[in-house]
């Protein structure tokens, strides 16, 4: 996503208009949901995209159709097979699509445009926001630091997905473009070192906290936001741990783990994942009561971490961990 904000910031800049292309909403079975989005440039799609096939076929001609008569707008699409005015695809869902076009010449744009990846490299929370009067669009942005830029909505409608809503003849539309959650990763061991390259392109902030400063460098870790060493009993003298943020546990030990187990447990972690087998997440379960914790308390870890897919090497487990986050991030 920031790549298309940086792409579009850089055309505007070098006074090349651009159709912004995004997914508003979508039913049933359609390829790609609300928040993806595809940059149109005069040469056609310069990165993104909105799912692919018919759907994004049609929506690039549109752009360009946009871009030529310097407007916005909106499209349904129907996805089904047997419509006299789908698109022959066989998903059977819906979209609706908007068409945003970015002149030069609204210098206000860019601003937005500034703040919104400003907002994304201090890794703070910020909202997209587009206004459709017609066939003009207006863009939009919030962050804490920031307030409302371009103009303000209801702050009750910067929610952790997109929506969209109506307000007499205006359409509304808000998107969280970047949010304050981290992972942490506690070791910085095999699987560690296999899974944070594989959350870095799916958005997810990667820290990773081990005692032992000799695994935490960029040879080890280059995609790493942050590396942190530390004492494994003591986490609070280094991190605050939010109820936004994703706790994975893999030290190297059993007992590094427990310690750790038990500290984040006190935290409002919104997901706590720790590593192993189902005798170990057995003796943890004991161990964590007879510490003093209620099985509700206990019923927060995600023990063995991972979807069941069958996983047994550090890069195969990277993938069960990763698909475990994202799973977790969408119910959120």
């Amino acid at each position: 996503m920031k790549e298309i904000f940086e792409k579009l910031l850089a055309n505007l800049k070098k006074q090349q208009p651009a159709v912004l292309v995004t997914v508003l909403s979508s039913s049933g079975s359609a390829p790609r949901g609300a928040g993806a989005h595809m940059l149109v440039g005069t040469t056609g799609t310069i990165c993104g995209t909105v799912g692919g096939g018919r759907a994004e076929y049609e929506s690039e001609k549109l752009a360009k159709a946009h871009l030529k008569q310097q407007t916005s707008g909106i499209k349904d699409f129907n996805l089904a097979p047997n419509d006299i005015e789908d698109l022959g695809m066989i998903c059977g869902g819906r979209i609706k699509v908007i068409f945003t076009y970015f002149s030069p010449e609204v210098k206000m744009n860019q601003t937005v445009l500034q703040q919104l990846l400003q907002t994304m490299a201090a890794h703070q929370s910020g909202w997209l926001l587009f206004k459709l009067t017609a066939a003009t669009m207006v863009l939009g942005f919030y962050s804490q630091a920031s307030g409302f830029v371009g103009f303000e909505v209801a702050k009750e409608k910067l929610t952790a997905k997109p929506q969209t809503w109506q307000v007499e003849q205006q359409l509304f539309y808000s998107e969280p473009v970047s949010q304050n959650s981290k992972v942490y990763l506690f070791g910085g061991g095999h699987v560690s070192q296999a899974l944070v390259p594989v959350l870095k392109p799916l958005n997810f902030y990667t820290v990773v906290y081990d005692n032992r400063a000799k695994f935490l460098t960029a040879d080890y870790f280059p995609t790493a936001d942050d590396l942190i060493v530390g004492d494994l009993t003591q986490l609070a003298q280094k991190i605050t741990v939010t109820a936004a943020d994703y706790a994975i546990v893999m030290t190297r030990g059993h007992q590094s783990d427990f310690d750790v187990e038990r500290q984040l447990l006190k935290t409002p972690a919104f997901y706590i994942g720790v590593i192993g087998s189902h005798h170990k997440t057995a003796v943890h379960r004991r161990d964590l009561k007879v510490a003093g914790f209620s099985t509700s308390d206990i019923d927060r870890l995600n023990m063995p971490i991972g979807l069941k897919i069958g996983a047994e090497t550090p890069a195969e487990i990277a993938i069960s961990i990763a698909g475990q986050l994202v799973q977790r991030r969408a119910q959120k």
